[in-house]
């Protein structure tokens, strides 16, 4: 029966072991779960099918390796064993699979496995085990009950402090209210006698006028009027410039010059600008004056194609 130990050994590295000729036990991958605040890591269930009774070779081979023994010879065991656990089983007995379960019949003459493993037969999870936690809610209720219990404790030392205080200060209130009282009274008539006495005296019928305090009224000195002195302001330099003409050559420049002086007009030539000579009629501090010469310019020499150039 010492064979029944390796089953479980094969089980944490394979997920079917077969015993030829009398069944096979499957594990199942179980995941991580929480039941009544018990945390369990992932594992495998275990669960036998009769079904399962060829051999694969398997079960034999690892018992020939464990027990140094040829194929034969472990073959021969394993015969044994399957015999031993039908009789046994048919007897009504009961055969335990170390760390995996039982296996018995039930009252319909089924072999039923119920598994009782012991540790984790998942090797990923190796190290991990069960444990329980406190629940949230059950931590929060204990919590309140424990402020619960400290605030009525505080309330009655309170009260059980300021129940003597306030019979300590009752007879000190009492002894300041009636002393009090008697000096006042004595001094009340006092003051009250003295008033009388000086309501009957015929000083008190005169009245003795106060001084009236009089408040001179000083004239304010003439100040001497200061004259603006006007400042001379000087004049916007000019921006915009009326143009009537532009030359590549000085000569022509001053040529246009010239007859424009016999028509009337004065041009000034304002150097080479962007490779020309411009002839300037004038030059303006804002546009809407040098619009306005353009204007009448253009009134007197119509087709002239004047225009306005701004000084940056």
């Amino acid at each position: 029966m010492e064979l029944l130990a390796y089953i479980k050994e094969l089980l944490l590295l394979n997920d079917c072991v077969i015993i030829p000729g009398f069944g096979g036990f499957v594990t199942n991958y179980k995941q991580a779960g929480v039941h009544a605040d018990q945390f369990t890591p992932p594992g495998k269930s275990v669960s036998f099918n009769r079904k399962l009774n060829f051999n694969d070779g398997l079960f034999i081979n690892h018992v020939a390796s464990q027990e140094a023994v040829n194929y034969i010879a472990a073959r021969k065991k394993v015969d044994l064993l399957v015999q031993e656990l039908n009789y046994r089983l048919t007897d009504g007995e009961e055969i335990t699979i170390p760390g995996l379960g039982i296996l018995h019949y039930d009252e319909q003459q089924h072999l039923v496995f119920k598994p009782r493993i012991e540790g984790n037969l998942n090797i990923d999870a190796f190290g991990l085990s069960s444990f329980s936690y406190e629940s949230l809610f059950a931590r929060q209720i204990a919590r309140k009950a424990v402020s619960m219990e400290n605030r009525q404790a505080v309330e009655v030392i309170f009260q059980k402090r300021s129940l003597k205080k306030v019979l300590v200060a009752i007879p000190l209130l009492m002894a300041l209210a009636v002393i009090p009282l008697k000096n006042n009274t004595s001094h009340i008539q006092q003051s009250d006698m003295s008033y009388i006495r000086e309501m009957m005296s015929p000083a008190a019928t005169a009245e003795e006028e106060e001084p009236v305090a009089t408040t001179e009224i000083i004239a304010d000195e003439a100040i001497p009027e200061t004259t603006a002195v006007e400042e001379n302001v000087p004049e916007a330099p000019a921006r915009y410039f009326l143009i009537v003409g532009s030359f590549k050559n000085e000569e022509n420049a001053d040529l246009f010059i010239r007859q424009l002086e016999t028509k009337g007009f004065q041009g000034t030539n304002l150097g080479v600008i962007k490779g020309l000579n411009y002839i300037s009629l004038g030059g303006y501090a804002n546009i809407d004056a040098a619009l306005n010469a353009r204007e009448d310019y253009l009134a007197q020499s119509s087709g002239s194609g004047a225009w306005i150039y701004k000084k940056m």
